[in-house]
Formats: C-alpha cells, sequence, structure tokens
C-alpha cells in the first residue's frame, strides 16, 4: 500500500476481462478527518458482504452501511489514531463526537462503551498492522500490550480499547472478518 501525500492512499483493484487479469481500478482514496476528534481518521479500503447461500459475495469499495462485516464478509479500513495529548476541538460535547462516529462508523459505533473509555467488542475476528507510530492494546483485564510499526495484532472477539500514549500518530490497517456473534 503506498501513501501518497496528504493522507491519501493508493488502492489498485485487479479482476478479469475477457479470461484475463486486469486493473480495474487505481485511485487514490483520501482519508476522512473527524471534525470533533482532532488527528483521528479513518479510510475505507474495500468491504465484502457474504451473500446467502449460493449467492456471490457483493463487493464494495465506497463507504459501506455498515462499519462491521456480515458473517464472512470483510472489511478493511485504515485509521491514524492521534496522540492522548491532542485534545478533541468539542470535549465538550461528547453528543457530537458520538454522532459523527455514528456518521462515519455506522454498527461499529455502536460497540464502543457509553462511559467514554474506547473499549469494546465486534463480532469479528481482526487482523490489524501498525503501519507506523506506536500504540497499546488494553485488554479486558487491563493489560496493556505495547505495539511498535510492523507488529501484528490478531483479535478474535474480544473486548479491547486502542491508546495512543506517544507524542505522535499511529496508523493501522484493519482486516476485519465478520463472525458469528
Amino acid at each position: 500500500m503506498t501513501m501518497i501525500a496528504g493522507k491519501e492512499y493508493r488502492r489498485v483493484v485487479t479482476g478479469h476481462r475477457q479470461g484475463k487479469s486486469v486493473v480495474l481500478s487505481d485511485m487514490g482514496l483520501p482519508a476522512y478527518r473527524f471534525r470533533n476528534v482532532p488527528g483521528f481518521e479513518q479510510t475505507y479500503v474495500w468491504a465484502t458482504y457474504g451473500g446467502a447461500e449460493g449467492e456471490p459475495a457483493r463487493t464494495d469499495a465506497q463507504m459501506p452501511g455498515s462499519a462491521l462485516p456480515s458473517p464472512g464478509g470483510l472489511l478493511v479500513q485504515i485509521v491514524t489514531f492521534p496522540p492522548r495529548s491532542l485534545p478533541s476541538k468539542n470535549a465538550a460535547d461528547p453528543a457530537a463526537i458520538a454522532q459523527e462516529y455514528q456518521a462515519r462508523l455506522p454498527g461499529l459505533a455502536d460497540t464502543f462503551e457509553h462511559d467514554g473509555s474506547g473499549m469494546h467488542v465486534t463480532p469479528t475476528i481482526d487482523c490489524a498492522l501498525l503501519l507506523d507510530g506506536a500504540l497499546s492494546l488494553e485488554l479486558d483485564d487491563g493489560e496493556m500490550v505495547h505495539l511498535s510499526a510492523g507488529d501484528i495484532v490478531v483479535q478474535q472477539g474480544t473486548r479491547h480499547g486502542w491508546r495512543n500514549t506517544s507524542q505522535e500518530p499511529a496508523t493501522v490497517v484493519f482486516f476485519m472478518l465478520g463472525a458469528d456473534p
């Protein structure tokens, strides 16, 4: 994945035409910059939705109807977590933050606990690759797993929260596989 200036990612999609492999699209994907949480950015890369038995999976390159893949589906997204020291623009208005999360991360936003801790659990198996920066993964028992660029986490439907306690942003690619709850 090549990063282009201005927090834009390049996505190349291949497929078939007339029995030959070809490039179907080659385009930039600009990151969505959250207005109410400065430095927090998110980019949808790709989604597939598991179809009924015998139906092919549907794919989507745009913003999906849900930021949680259905069982058998896949959602790929890139998220940049700002340093915790960067204050939220509307820290006094948690409703504005929640509304933006609901609009941009439908379904996923509903999994976050209402205490503002960022802890959540999803019916997914997630593979998270830390591209740059440093993050900590907080688990249910309070354990903090410190991660550096290049580290990979495989989450199996566990309650967790992501913490950026460094002074720099941290960017993660999430490959979310929908699982049965």
